[in-house]
């Protein structure tokens, strides 16, 4: 256990030996010449946040193993470090960005790196609560999703939106039940294009910036339909597919 080096403005480097298992509270804390800690051990040592508090870790880098890399980037505070890299010098290689497609009312993720796993989250627009008499349903999903593997760095994250569109409703015979028929629209963004899968050949897709500017435009074939774009990373652009209009987040 590693108990008390604070406020020690002469410290630029720390050697952790692999015995460590924990760090006291505020043990570099307020280290603010700090540049580069190297912790041998590969079970991340318990410690609390404030470790490095006032230490400007996000300006210096973390040198942990290889192979424990994953973990330490999972762990606050150590996550907190501006660089965390492989102890050794090797580099460490990183999960190719997956790939989203939706197909048989199933999204797919896939990624040229072997033997991933996938953590993915996917927020809906039409979870809503409230106590209004009409309610607006958008049938709009953001996803996003990256690749992890021990020994791997973890991919970028890859982004799109899931939306349905040319929804009706249908009531057969007597029975209450509804049943929506949708047409499936995934959008995806990269570098100024985006890629539209699912809508139906012939139709016209148009997109705009904030102000109601046309930016680019479209007639969808082959089930995807690419739209360039003078766009950057962060702006917003409505695509507009057929009748219906969806906001997306550039990346």
């Amino acid at each position: 256990m590693i108990y008390k080096y604070s406020a020690c403005s002469s410290l630029t480097s720390i050697d952790i030996p692999n015995s460590v298992t924990g760090i006291g509270d505020n043990a570099f804390a307020d280290c603010n010449k700090l540049e580069n800690v190297y912790c041998h051990a590969e079970k991340v040592p318990s410690t609390n946040t404030a470790a490095f508090k006032g230490s400007y870790i996000q300006y210096a880098t973390l040198h942990v193993p290889s192979t424990s890399i994953n973990d330490y980037k999972m762990t606050a505070p150590w996550s907190e470090f501006g660089t965390i890299k492989s102890i050794e010098g090797v580099d460490i290689p990183k999960c190719a960005t997956p790939t989203i497609n939706y197909a048989n009312k199933e999204l797919n993720f896939s990624s040229e790196t072997e033997g991933v796993e996938y953590v993915y989250e996917i927020t809906d627009d039409d979870i809503k609560k409230g106590n209004a008499n009409k309610v607006n349903l958008s049938a709009t999903y953001n996803i996003s999703v990256y690749a992890t593997k021990s020994g791997y760095e973890n991919s970028d994250v890859a982004t799109a939106t899931l939306v349905f569109t040319n929804a009706t409703f249908t009531t057969e015979g007597t029975s209450s039940a509804k049943e929506m028929n949708l047409r499936p629209l995934l959008i995806q963004t990269n570098c100024g294009k985006i890629k539209i899968q699912g809508a139906e050949d012939g139709t016209r897709i148009a997109v705009y910036n904030v102000n109601g500017q046309q930016i680019g435009s479209a007639v969808s074939a082959f089930n995807t339909t690419d739209v360039s774009t003078p766009l950057k990373k962060g702006d917003v652009a409505i695509v507009k597919v057929g009748q219906r209009s969806v906001k997306v987040i550039m990346k």
